[in-house]
Order: structure tokens, then sequence, then C-alpha cells
């Protein structure tokens, strides 16, 4: 869990190095609450502490939470230099999701909860990164792309929980 730990922190730094300031230091229950003023890299270092420090499915939710927010942002800044924040979102995808994804798949009902947490929470909550307004048919394509997952792993549920058994890892 360092490495995942160390990932997101030196590519939240550099992305905003004030705020990795702020999500490192800052109690995790007063992050969450102001988890709609960060930037999808912070919600992602936020991901990642709450992995560590738990509950752990509560770390679901939020890598979630900053993955709709980033492929929000990257869908509706498509100019962006492919070298900045896609790569970024790519590399914390791979540090920070696959570890959080490879425990939460063991799960497969509380997977589904989380998704549907995770786009309450979108719906419910400000987005200082990215402008809502204009931008509603993208928000929507993401948020509709997340509802398809979830109905996605609840229908294969059977099959995931087979093929985790096969490759040796827990199903909860």
């Amino acid at each position: 869990m360092g490495l995942t730990r160390r990932a997101a922190f030196f590519c939240l730094v550099a992305a905003a190095p004030a705020a990795a300031q702020d999500v490192m230091r800052m109690p995790l229950v007063e992050l969450e609450a102001t988890a709609d003023s960060l930037p999808p890299a912070g919600l992602y270092a936020l991901a990642a502490r709450r992995f560590r420090e738990g509950p752990r499915q509560e770390a679901v939710r939020w890598l979630y939470v900053a993955q709709l927010r980033a492929r929000f942002r990257l869908a509706v800044t498509p100019d962006l230099p492919r070298d900045g924040e896609p790569a970024l979102y790519a590399a914390l995808n791979e540090s920070v999701g696959r570890p959080i994804n490879e425990w939460a798949f063991g799960d497969v009902d509380a997977l589904a909860a989380s998704l549907q947490a995770a786009l309450d929470w979108d719906a419910a909550h400000g987005n200082a990164a990215t402008p809502r307004p204009g931008n509603e048919a993208a928000l929507a394509r993401i948020r509709a792309g997340l509802a398809e997952m979830r109905e996605t792993v609840l229908a294969s549920r059977d099959r995931i929980r087979q093929q985790r058994t096969t490759n040796g890892l827990e199903n909860r």
C-alpha cells in the first residue's frame, strides 16, 4: 500500500502542489467534507488514504467519484496536452485504482452499492474543478457509463466470483 500512497501523492503534487499538502495533512473526515472542492487528482489521493486507513468500502466510492470527475474533465477539455492531465489520470488509475478495484471486486454487491454511492454523491455535490453548466451532455454520458458498469457488474456476479476463485483472489 505504501507504493500506492506514494504514487498518488507524487501524481497529486505534480498536478496541484497546494492541494497535495491539504490532502495528506487534513483529517480524513474533514477532507471528505470538502471533497467537492478537490480536483480529480485530489479525489484519487483521498481514495488512496481511505483505502489505507479504512473503511475500505469508502475508498471504492471515492475512487469512482475520482474517475467520474476525471473522465468528465477530460471529456470537456479535449485539447489538454496528452502528457498532462490525461497521463496523470492514467497513472492514478493504475497506482490507486488497481489495488482498490482488486479488493472491491471481491464483493460484487458492495461494489455495485459503491458505484451507486459515487453517482449519488456526484449528483448531490458541486464540482469546483469542472463546470457543469454548458457541459450537461458530457456529464450525462460519463454518468451513464458508470451506471452501465454497475449493471454489468451485477449481471456478471457469478462469472466475476468464478474468475476470482480461479485467479486465487478472495471473494467476500
